[in-house]
């Protein structure tokens, strides 16, 4: 039970949608993959190399009435006692709104291999989340609209959304709410050259700091805060 707990902490922050409202986004998913079929990271503990994480863009789709965009997310890290995960998730995100439509996950935890399909109705601010290894019935999350999915947000952030410096901006996720604030505008290291990136600073059930490519608005690097160190995750040039 309590590595269970770590487990749905940590990868609620670091792996495991998007703000709504009136907003008109600009590119969507696919282009924010700048032509690459696969934006990948690494993830680090305490400086040291543990596991990678890797994006791969799948295509559009129809899910429920709702045009969709499929990301294929493969993640295998072993930190210490820590965390030992490998997952394949598919994130099926509204083309038009951004918000999570479904979430298939599967994953191996521990050596524990479990299914995992979220179910997102963001007419009704419900997440019918179905197990395979549950001889129950399916878990019925009631959520404050619009609901956000941590994966989307964190790697694929709002292009639209105005950035104010210390303003917050409110996400819910089906098991807790973050806040987000724009702490600077700054350069960071990438590749031979640099990056013109947003630092935000994020407060839910864990603290972390996002810095965010200006332009496409995805992660140049991420840091999280957890028990005996910090987990660092980089994108690779």
């Amino acid at each position: 039970m309590q590595k269970n707990r770590l487990f749905s902490r940590i990868c609620s922050l670091f792996l495991l949608c998007l703000f709504s409202g009136s907003l008109t986004h600009g590119s969507g998913i696919e282009e924010r993959f700048e032509g690459s079929s696969v934006i990948r990271y690494d993830v680090l503990f305490n400086g040291i190399p543990t596991g990678k994480v890797e994006w791969q863009y799948l295509g559009k789709s129809v899910i429920s009435g709702h045009k969709v965009d499929i990301i294929l997310l493969n993640s295998d890290t072993n930190i210490l006692k820590l965390l030992n995960l490998e997952s394949k998730e598919k994130v099926y995100i509204d083309s038009t709104t951004y918000l999570p439509v479904r979430v298939d996950r599967d994953v191996v935890f521990f050596g524990k291999k479990e299914k995992i399909k979220e179910m997102y109705d963001q007419d009704t601010g419900t997440i019918t989340i179905a197990k395979s290894n549950s001889s129950g019935k399916d878990t019925l999350l009631h959520v404050e609209k619009p609901v956000h999915n941590i994966l989307s947000l964190l790697y694929f952030f709002p292009k639209d959304i105005e950035l104010v410096k210390n303003k917050p901006l409110y996400f819910n996720l089906p098991t807790q709410k973050v806040t987000i604030k724009m702490l600077s505008e700054n350069e960071i290291a990438f590749g031979k050259g640099k990056k013109d990136v947003y630092l935000l600073s994020g407060r839910g059930e864990k603290r972390f700091n996002l810095w965010l490519d200006k332009k496409e608005r995805t992660p140049i690097k991420m840091e999280f805060i957890v028990p005996l160190g910090k987990i660092t995750i980089v994108r690779k040039s």
